[in-house]
């Protein structure tokens, strides 16, 4: 086999796994597509296998090729740090960071740090992926991201630094009895349909179910936490959110703080076995600095 000497080769086989298509990996790299199939081509001759099976709906990576995404990915990570180690030497700062944000931090904070870091910062190119948290915990594994914005409760091994505390809030309508309360016992819970919103329940709303051993009345399950606020101000249940999504959003319900209080906290995360770029470290680190800057439950100005 003869060696692979040009490793930009290898991101665009990565690209159209990710793309799917020929067309689509030609599209998103700026190439044709005939330029994308000669790449292919000659990554096939020089590998002595065949890597993209194509296909009337597309194209999609052989078992061999499969094999190799994980091992390109590190490469391309290696090439970043490289390259990011040797513009720092050289005082440049550049670099590429991508980062994974769910739903309230991207409303809520991602436009004043994104302000702030390219202001700070305006060789390092940022990119934000938002997601749910499982998508987030997964990318950044497949170091498809360099760090991402989740809570403690992470199902995946990963490097975690704290950045603040988010109050978990009880959300009812505002004719509910329950509004009445100054704070809500959360046995009550299990009286009332409940809407779950998000993430789900096998995060930090779970948390609160197991450790009080309670079985929600689940009347309806959402993927967006903004949907379930949504459902509670038409009367259609109750719900559990964080106060982060709750800033500037809560005229039309009424929100309870739990007996006893309850809290998620949020940090960043990275890959536990790698070490991170320079840039991403650099974004880390104002990151960091933004949270103890906006006290110690960074809320949003």
């Amino acid at each position: 086999m003869k060696s692979i000497t040009n490793p930009a080769k290898y991101a665009v086989l990565l690209t159209v796994s990710e793309a799917g298509s020929l067309t689509s990996a030609a599209e998103r790299l700026g190439y044709t597509q005939s330029g994308i199939s000669h790449i292919i081509a000659d990554l096939e001759a020089e590998c002595g296998f065949p890597l993209i099976l194509r296909n009337k709906s597309g194209s999609k990576l052989t078992r061999d090729g499969e094999k190799l995404i994980e091992p390109i990915r590190a490469l391309i990570h290696s090439q970043e740090q490289l390259t990011s180690a040797i513009d720092e030497i050289n005082g440049l700062r550049s670099g590429h960071v991508r980062v994974g944000m769910f739903s309230s931090v991207a409303v809520h904070w991602a436009p004043e740090i994104t302000s702030g870091f390219t202001s700070l910062y305006p060789n390092i190119k940022l990119e934000l992926f938002s997601g749910l948290y499982h998508e987030i915990e997964n990318k950044v594994l497949s170091e498809e991201l360099d760090c991402g914005f989740l809570t403690k409760h992470t199902k995946q091994k990963l490097d975690f630094t704290e950045l603040s505390h988010d109050r978990l809030l009880a959300v009812v309508p505002r004719a509910h009895p329950f509004s009445k309360l100054s704070r809500l016992p959360v046995s009550l819970i299990e009286k009332e349909d409940f809407i779950i919103p998000g993430e789900g329940t096998g995060y930090d709303i779970g948390d609160i179910f197991k450790s009080r051993h309670i079985t929600p009345r689940v009347k309806y399950a959402l993927s967006d936490d903004y949907a379930a606020l949504s459902m509670v101000e038409r009367g259609l249940g109750i719900t559990i959110l964080p106060e982060l999504i709750l800033e500037g959003r809560a005229d039309n319900v009424s929100v309870l703080e739990f007996d006893p209080p309850f809290h998620r906290t949020i940090g960043l995360v990275s890959h536990p076995g790698r070490s991170i770029s320079p840039a991403a470290r650099a974004f880390m680190e104002f990151v960091k600095d933004f949270a103890s800057r906006h006290g110690s439950d960074a809320k949003p100005v």
